[in-house]
């Protein structure tokens, strides 16, 4: 009896129809991400409607896990200079890191604000930073050694000056107060001007008030936050295209999260790229355009002028290059093969600071 009893239950269940048998359970994973920039900058936007829900349709396509989000913009959870920490701690899973703000700890992602007056073609700047960091894994150690990895890079077109008077000459800057960011002050040095450390968030009023008589800004930054309304002459100088950003991710949450969910991150951080780069670009075009149709005025320094800028600098270059060496890092090596490989791009720099 027992045995016809296991023969006509095995039947029973072989003629179940398939919806009846039991679903595997879906996993949710909670993960905060955040920036310290408001969403409508280029960076955060990108995360916002490319990033976020790429991987949730790429894991939805998959079935076996899914993402609860938790954001945080525009500082809601930590703040421009906070956010490298905040990831660190694990207080945020995905940050958005103005790495510009970290030239201490992160001394080599800074190569391009030591190297100023290059090209402003973006795309090649990046290539060219792909390539340099496949050469140096010290480019990413950097990131490990405070507990994070990187997902993607960001970059900007051009930086110029936005100022409340005008500029043609190096002698018109003599005296004048510019809010910089981290170490886009060396551009000022030995100009007259006095470079002012400053954020985007403090910009606008520091230049209604008079605290500042400019900024260098880039181009894409200028009519989204609406810099033109208080400073409203550009100056393009050509500073050159410059890396900013990195989407990084908490080490110990990397670490905690299904393969799966990890080779999604990887590709979806390297698209972001790609992504954050084409919009960069746009915006920059449209920010322009927007900043003169509302009354901003654009000036070209002369090149003659603009030569004279660079000249009058210190080689901000062969000194970090050596301040890094001197912490035992690549740094002089760095220099040289991003400058090399800059003039194999065809891209031609003001002066030859790796050979000055």
């Amino acid at each position: 009896m027992i045995s016809a009893f296991k023969t006509v239950a095995a039947t029973c269940v072989a003629l179940l129809p398939l919806g009846a048998l039991p679903a595997v359970a879906q996993e949710t994973i909670p993960i905060t991400i955040g920036a310290g920039l408001p969403p409508h900058s280029n960076s955060v936007a990108r995360i916002i409607d490319y990033v976020i829900p790429e991987i949730d349709r790429r894991l939805a396509e998959n079935g076996n896990y899914k993402i609860e989000w938790t954001t945080g913009w525009s500082g809601t959870i930590a703040g421009q200079f906070d956010m490298f920490e905040a990831v660190q701690d694990g207080i945020i899973d995905i940050g958005s890191v103005n790495t510009l703000f970290e030239g201490a700890k992160l001394p080599m992602e800074q190569i391009t604000y030591v190297t100023p007056f290059g090209g402003n073609d973006l795309v090649k700047t990046m290539e060219i930073f792909d390539k340099v960091r496949a050469e140096l894994p010290e480019l990413d150690e950097q990131f490990l050694r405070f507990n994070q990895r990187r997902l993607g890079v960001g970059g900007l077109v051009d930086y110029h000056l936005l100022s409340t008077f005008e500029i043609k000459t190096l002698e018109d800057l003599q005296g004048k107060k510019f809010g910089t960011p981290g170490l886009a002050a060396n551009w000022l040095d030995g100009t007259g001007a006095t470079p002012v450390a400053g954020s985007l968030s403090e910009y606008y009023n520091s230049l209604k008030t008079g605290v500042y008589d400019g900024i260098v800004i880039f181009e894409s930054g200028i009519a989204p936050f609406k810099f033109h309304e208080v400073a409203p002459i550009i100056t393009r100088v050509g500073f050159g295209s410059q890396l900013t950003t990195n989407l990084t991710i908490n080490e110990d949450k990397w670490q905690s999260l299904p393969e799966e969910v990890q080779n999604i991150l990887v590709e979806v951080g390297a698209e972001y790229e790609n992504k954050a780069t084409e919009g960069t670009i746009a915006l920059a075009t449209k920010s322009l355009e927007t900043a003169v149709a509302e009354g901003a005025k654009i000036n070209d320094m002369e090149p003659g002028e603009v030569a004279k800028l660079a000249a009058a600098l210190p080689n901000i270059a062969t000194l970090w290059a050596k301040s890094i060496d001197d912490k035992g890092l690549p740094g002089t090596k760095m220099l040289e093969t991003y400058m090399q490989m800059s003039r194999d791009a065809g891209i031609t720099f003001a002066r030859d600071w790796d050979k000055e």
